[in-house]
């Protein structure tokens, strides 16, 4: 199953200039999702990070993973998706940046869950420019109510 951009933004809380997945590839509910994320030279966070040779900051890199795993958890428990609850990163554990993302590279991201309840997971994440493994690490979130 895919998705594109409206349909991702549809179980997102963030909008712009924080949604960090521009497609979803492929999912299985309970068990995995495939994004992508086109990266653009004129994105925001880039006149910062760095002005002289932009680089997507880690924490970015992060976010993309945790919307993919939100978008898994949503799709696959139903939650998360109502005006008054919304997915909170609660932990990152061993979070590896091995390479760079550029401008004009393409983030696939790939999100295992490895444990999930109806309220929090635990999840692997791996983004990937072409075959280079640029990032991976584990998260952990859970369903927060306002």
């Amino acid at each position: 199953m895919t998705m594109t951009f409206e349909e991702v933004k549809a179980h997102l809380k963030q909008r712009f200039p924080l949604i960090m997945v521009d497609r979803v590839l492929e999912w299985e509910p309970g068990k995995r999702i495939k994004t992508l994320k086109n990266v653009t030279g004129n994105e925001i966070q880039f006149l910062g990070h760095f002005p002289d040779f932009a680089i997507m900051p880690g924490t970015f890199i992060i976010e993309a993973i945790g919307q993919s795993a939100s978008i898994l958890f949503s799709c696959t428990t139903g939650k998360g998706m109502n005006p008054k609850e919304f997915m909170v990163l609660a932990i990152v554990n061993d979070m590896k940046f091995l390479v760079p993302v550029l401008p004009g590279h393409t983030m696939i991201i790939e999100v295992n869950i490895l444990k999930m309840t109806e309220e929090a997971a635990l999840v692997e994440g791996v983004a990937r420019v072409e075959d280079t493994v640029v990032a991976r690490g584990k998260l952990s979130f859970a369903r927060k109510i306002v």
